[in-house]
């Protein structure tokens, strides 16, 4: 009868212990969840003697913390060059983004780009 007690004592403290936790356990047990908010690309970026875009946008981690890469392609005539880069972000933050691509000429085609995120190790 006495062991029964303190096992329904410890249960009850461990629950309160979790529930009282329960962000902190939230944010170290689960990966981060980036999406992209938002993204955009233009020529803002270009000089006199240098044409580039720059590929600007917003990423928020709806998961746990942890570090999230960000890829972003630009595409011209065929030729495809990726950027990426890292950053650690808390749970539910939202950062913003700049990758500029020297690579592009300014008397072909215009560039498409496209952007994406995603955990580190995925």
């Amino acid at each position: 009868m006495k062991a029964k007690h303190i096992i329904i004592g410890v249960v009850a403290i461990g629950i309160i212990i979790l529930i009282a936790n329960y962000q902190n356990i939230f944010k170290s047990v689960l990966p981060p969840a980036p999406v992209i908010v938002s993204s955009k690309a233009d020529g803002t970026s270009s000089t006199i003697f240098e044409f580039s875009t720059r590929v600007t946008g917003e990423v928020r981690n709806q998961g746990g913390d942890g570090y999230v890469v960000i890829e972003a392609v630009v595409s011209q005539d065929g030729t495809d060059w990726t950027k990426t880069k890292q950053i650690y972000m808390p749970s539910y933050q939202t950062e913003s983004f700049e990758l500029i691509f020297d690579e592009v000429e300014l008397f072909e085609t215009g560039p498409t780009y496209s952007v994406r995120a995603y955990p580190l190790g995925n």
